[in-house]
């Protein structure tokens, strides 16, 4: 099975892939499925929830947080690919390489790919600006992770709500409506409260 719709992924897995893009895995229960094919999956599902449950500022921090990653991964790969072409020569590598915009030519090979892993550092430098940009966060002691901290918060749901679930399996969709109902329901006992003064 193959996680495509925010009804049906559990918050514990679009947090844990939020936090760690390589663990796009977890959208499916079989091994087999392309990573591939994953992240075109998970893409469309990250925007619909940054679109329905993000802040503006959190789009910003996922926006930055994204192209930071992007960028992390195109210098990784234009590196290893130039280290594997110092080798031997591979034309889905220096297809690869044309694609980011680097041209690599037989007479020039090796001054080539000098020249590429130099304009490559470039990247590392885009990357400090964006992260730059970065609100700075101050230093949380605290080692509980992102999906402990979702179990957490359902658990306190579940007390104020009254009725017991399954933290591992609730939907990004149902968890938000969870939030929703405690909120709703803090509403009410608030008033009851202001009530009875």
């Amino acid at each position: 099975m193959i996680y495509k719709s925010l009804r049906k992924l559990p918050m514990i897995t679009c947090v844990e892939i939020i936090e760690d893009l390589s663990k796009v895995y977890l959208l499916s229960d079989d091994d087999n499925t392309p990573i591939e094919e994953l992240i075109e999956i998970w893409e469309p599902l990250f925007e619909e929830y940054k679109d329905k449950y993000g802040s503006k500022d959190n789009k910003k921090v996922f926006n930055l947080s994204r192209e930071i990653e992007y960028l992390n991964q195109k210098h990784f790969t234009i590196k290893c690919a130039v280290d594997a072409l110092r080798f031997d020569k591979d034309e889905r590598l220096i297809n690869m390489l044309l694609e980011f915009g680097y041209k690599l030519r037989d007479e020039n090979y090796i001054e080539d790919l000098n020249r590429i892993e130099r304009e490559s550092a470039g990247i590392i430098l885009k990357i400090k600006m964006f992260q730059d940009q970065l609100p700075k966060v101050e230093i949380n002691t605290n080692t509980e992770d992102a999906a402990s901290s979702i179990v957490n918060i359902m658990a306190g749901y579940s007390s104020i709500l009254g009725y017991d679930f399954d933290f591992y399996t609730i939907s990004v969709e149902k968890y938000y409506s969870l939030e929703k109902q405690v909120k709703n329901k803090i509403a009410i006992i608030e008033k009851q409260n202001a009530k009875a003064k």
